[in-house]
């Protein structure tokens, strides 16, 4: 029988012999095909490494000038006479303002020397005392266009300017781009804008800029030589757009001089044209003198050039081409020689398959019948919620969803979220559902969950799950956070009456301070929400502030109640309550860092605070916050023995040891709160019930 069949489909067997003969010639030319595009991806790669090299050294070259023009801009001396000036505030004398001349000038000096922006050396000027011209420079320009001051042998000329006034119109650094000066010299400038040292209320604005120039022959073109070359025959150029012609702004291998080489957008086939079109890109074209080259380019993030780097096509393909004759050659005999061995194995291999393929089904089969039924005894095993959607419709849950409405799993099925659970908390899962299936992303959220009587905080996750078919099923977690929920909240209650309670008992310890912890905490944390600080920030602020006085119970009593001015010695021990605080404290769980803010309180931005002497860096911004608050409830909360200080004068005296003591944002954002809290005027009248006290000694 099979030779019987073998007989009657001899047609279709050499028909089907012809066409795989074909596929295989044709799967060797697309072979020899694929290898030419692997070498020319290699060169690709390769060039690409060479023109990333060099771009990357021009891109930093770049950002090397910005940076010296930009430190110039930033230095304090400089803004602060330039913004006299800007202002019409020069009252100083000839001398004086001849003396801040030359300090701008020897600034500039001093920087083009150091920074390749001169081209004479110092020394030489010094000995010849004759300013040598120079192509390098640096100069300041104000808004006017007028020269403030330049170096020595630099001048300025219009092109210059007019990129400096674009610079302080738009406010932002900007490239002078290369061209020809006076002296035939091509150069390139970078002007950063300066503003005024004090900002008005229109924002900040340019009251002059600060530019330089450099010579592009003494450090732009040899970093598109530098690192060697790839052959004799490669090069590196850089081009730019001029209207519908390309420019040439580097030297050519050619001998062309930089600027002097032109040719027009619109000639076909050109490798400069195709740079500039598709900056980035790899093409094997002609180039500018009519060879054929591999080019790859590379644009720049701050000027408006493109960097070619090509290669002689007829050098770098050779041996690329001679290796593809030879691939055709021998793949092609091979092919004839395979083919007649793939007849002969696919007969036998047919019927090999077959049975590989159904056995292969078969424990496929079994595996997944066993995986199936372990995941569903996981999931049915756990107490969690576990269920899957898709759109608003139940897929699949396990036994623990199913007993939460009392209903059987395989019942669920089809069903949709709102039949099972209720419309609103339906509602509450599809948005989360919602979220992870359009972020692509796990998107969990506490959610309270009502199902009959019952009513859950469940801790609700959603996964998208990808699958073949592009479903949009989603795998929902919901565990059941009721009863941690419950002891959290009493948990913090707890504690917040415990320091309610020992808040009491520190301020009646100490008369003279009644009600100062509890109104520390209370301008303390309005001077956090000022600042936009977030609900932990603004609950670690609350606590330190009702236990920052705890250590006052280790002191004696009668120097807390002493109304003459301390001793030294009294001095120190009273400073020691901070160290008591965060003694006593340092065993408690904090949520957040109240012990350090506890323990930063007395502390002052220059250093002159106690206990241990920190400065401004080290201080956390809660703690500055505390200083400022503690600060200002003393002098404005009246004690037994005298009338608290006016709070405009309290607020007067914050704000002129602003900077020193205190944090100067803490204290403006203190002014804006105080203005709208004006029940904290009366805490100036002294009250009965703290005056009380201290006569009788309690």
């Amino acid at each position: 029988m099979k030779i019987t069949n073998l007989r009657t489909n001899r047609g279709p067997a050499i028909l089907g012999l012809i066409i795989l003969l074909a596929g295989g010639i044709w799967s060797v030319v697309h072979y020899a095909a694929s290898e030419k595009e692997r070498d020319l991806r290699a060169w690709e790669t390769l060039l690409g490494v060479v023109a990333e090299s060099r771009a990357q050294s021009v891109n930093q070259w770049i950002d090397a000038q910005y940076s010296v023009v930009r430190e110039l801009t930033e230095n304090a001396s400089l803004r602060f006479y330039l913004s006299q000036t800007a202002a019409g505030e020069t009252g100083d004398s000839q001398e004086t303002q001849a003396a801040q001349t030359g300090y701008l000038r020897n600034l500039l000096e001093t920087t083009a020397e150091r920074s390749g922006f001169s081209s004479p050396s110092r020394q030489a000027k010094v000995q010849a005392n004759i300013a040598s011209a120079s192509d390098s420079g640096l100069v300041i320009i104000d808004k006017a266009g007028k020269v403030v001051v330049e170096t020595s042998g630099f001048q300025s000329d219009e092109t210059l300017k007019a990129t400096v006034l674009r610079a302080m119109e738009s406010g932002k650094p900007t490239l002078q781009d290369l061209y020809e000066n006076g002296r035939g010299e091509v150069v390139v400038g970078f002007a950063i804008p300066v503003f005024a040292a004090q900002t008005g209320a229109s924002g900040p604005q340019p009251i002059a800029a600060v530019a330089g120039v450099k010579r592009a022959r003494d450090e732009l073109f040899p970093l598109l030589l530098r690192k060697g070359t790839l052959t004799s025959a490669d090069e590196t150029l850089l081009v730019r757009r001029e209207g519908d012609a390309i420019a040439f702004v580097s030297p050519l291998a050619d001998g062309t001089a930089p600027l002097r080489k032109r040719i027009s957008l619109s000639t076909a086939n050109l490798v400069e044209a195709e740079a500039l079109g598709k900056p980035g890109g790899f093409s094997l074209k002609q180039d500018y003198s009519g060879r054929e080259v591999l080019m790859v380019s590379r644009d720049f993030r701050q000027a408006p050039w493109v960097l070619v780097q090509k290669i002689d096509a007829s050098e770098a393909l050779k041996e690329s081409r001679d290796h593809q004759r030879f691939l055709l050659v021998s793949l092609i005999f091979g092919v004839l020689v395979i083919t007649a061995g793939l007849v002969a194995a696919w007969w036998h291999g047919a019927s090999v398959k077959d049975r590989s393929i159904a056995e292969a089904l078969r424990e496929k089969s079994i595996e997944l019948a066993t995986q199936s039924a372990l995941l569903q005894s996981v999931v049915d095993g756990t107490p969690d919620l576990v269920f899957t959607v898709e759109q608003d419709q139940l897929k699949f849950c396990n036994k623990a969803f199913g007993s939460l409405v009392n209903e059987a799993p395989d019942a669920l099925r089809g069903k949709t979220l709102s039949s099972i659970i209720g419309p609103a908390t339906a509602h509450r899962i599809e948005a989360v559902v919602a979220e992870s299936r359009k972020t692509s992303k796990p998107v969990s959220r506490m959610l309270d969950l009502e199902a009959g009587a019952m009513a859950r905080h469940e801790y609700f996750t959603a996964l998208p799950i990808s699958s073949a078919d592009g479903s949009a099923l989603v795998l929902c977690l919901a565990r059941d956070m009721t009863a941690e929920q419950e002891a959290q909240s009493k948990r913090q209650a707890l504690m917040k009456q415990i320091v309610s309670v020992l808040t009491c008992i520190v301020d009646s310890y100490d008369p003279y301070c009644g009600e100062h912890s509890t109104r520390t905490a209370l301008v303390a944390g309005a001077i956090a929400r000022e600042l936009e600080l977030d609900d932990a920030a603004v609950e670690v602020l609350d606590m330190a502030a009702k236990l920052a006085n705890v250590g006052k119970m280790f002191l004696p009593r009668e120097l807390l109640t002493k109304p003459e001015p301390l001793t030294t010695e009294e001095q120190q021990l009273m400073h020691s309550h901070v160290q008591h605080s965060v003694e006593v404290l340092k065993a408690i769980d904090f949520e957040g860092p109240v012990i350090d803010v506890i323990a930063q309180k007395s502390e002052h931005l220059d250093g002159t605070g106690y206990p241990a002497g920190l400065k401004e860096p080290e201080l956390l911004l809660e703690s500055r916050i505390l200083a400022v608050a503690n600060a200002f409830v003393a002098m404005v909360s009246a004690r037994a023995y005298r009338a608290g200080v006016p709070m405009e004068e309290t607020l007067d005296r914050l704000l002129s040891e602003s900077g020193s003591k205190y944090d100067r944002h803490v204290v403006a954002a203190l002014f804006h709160v105080a203005e709208n809290r004006p029940e904290w005027i009366s805490w100036s009248s002294p009250s009965l019930k703290t005056s009380s006290a201290v006569a009788s000694g309690t």
